[in-house]
């Protein structure tokens, strides 16, 4: 007989497929602005209305997904709310960062973000708006490409060159602005340049007019677990005030690890080199 662990390792084991439409749903939901239409999402979906329908009423009575009253469209509700914020919670260096990431927004002025990696991308799990007139529109929770963001590059650079090929392999690099870095050399060839430096920059890479230097947070054991990012428009992160922040970057970014334990003066350079450069002691 086979394990129990065999068999949900097994492609297709356990599968329910109508669960697994109804996480679809859910899953648009996260990844678009809601609210979708009954035939919105059976297009979006490729299913027919009637399924689309039926999986909608039972989400609805659940308490995961209401109706807007204004649209009479579909949208999450505030039960995956809670629940995410229950997710939130368990990340214990969420609130180690969280006062120096506010200071470094009083400071700056800039939208800062805090991006954790999910799957082959990064994704916003904390923001603090710029107080200035123009400033960055982006959205908690919100997915962004590894290859050409701030936060999602410094992830990137310490994931190694194995989780890197197969990006490149499964997602490839689409070019998104006339600065966009698509070749795999040159992708390389700048996150090196980021484990050098102890911080990335985003050149308007993944929009237009918008520039952005993120570092990373490292814990105890000298794992990369989260990046941050101080981004505003190019009209305001001129190179002069690029520089000026990447230093502040490295220096909070260099706080918030130590508070979570980590104890190595240089920034490791792969996985594989953070084990090797912790020390026990303190500095």
């Amino acid at each position: 007989m086979k394990s129990h662990r065999h068999l949900a390792n097994s492609p297709g084991a356990y599968t329910v497929k109508s669960l697994v439409k109804a996480l679809n749903i859910l899953e648009v939901f996260a990844e678009e602005e809601p609210p979708y239409t009954l035939t919105q999402l059976s297009r979006r979906l490729h299913l027919h209305v009637s399924t689309v329908h039926r999986l909608l009423v039972n989400l609805v009575r659940h308490g995961f997904v209401e109706v807007d009253p204004r649209t009479s469209g579909y949208q999450l509700s505030f039960r995956v709310l809670r629940m995410g914020l229950r997710v939130l919670d368990r990340l214990d260096f969420r609130h180690t960062a969280l006062p120096l990431l506010r200071e470094l927004n009083r400071q700056t002025k800039e939208t800062v973000h805090l991006a954790i990696l999910q799957g082959t991308q990064a994704i916003s799990i904390e923001k603090f708006d710029s107080p200035l007139p123009v400033g960055l529109d982006a959205r908690l929770g919100g997915v962004m490409p590894l290859y050409c963001t701030g936060v999602g590059k410094t992830l990137l650079a310490y994931q190694g060159e194995e989780f890197l090929e197969k990006l490149a392999q499964s997602a490839g690099f689409a070019r998104l602005t006339s600065r966009t870095l698509t070749g795999l050399l040159q992708i390389r060839k700048e996150l090196e340049q980021i484990r050098e430096q102890g911080y990335a920059l985003d050149q308007e890479e993944s929009v237009e007019g918008l520039r952005c230097v993120a570092g990373p947070v490292f814990d105890h054991a000298g794992q990369i677990v989260a990046a941050f990012s101080v981004a505003g428009p190019a009209t305001r992160l001129t190179p002069i005030r690029i520089s000026e922040i990447s230093q502040l970057v490295r220096e909070t970014g260099r706080q918030i690890s130590y508070r979570l334990g980590f104890r190595c003066e240089s920034l490791p350079a792969t996985p594989e080199s953070a084990n090797k450069g912790q020390s026990a002691e303190a500095l």
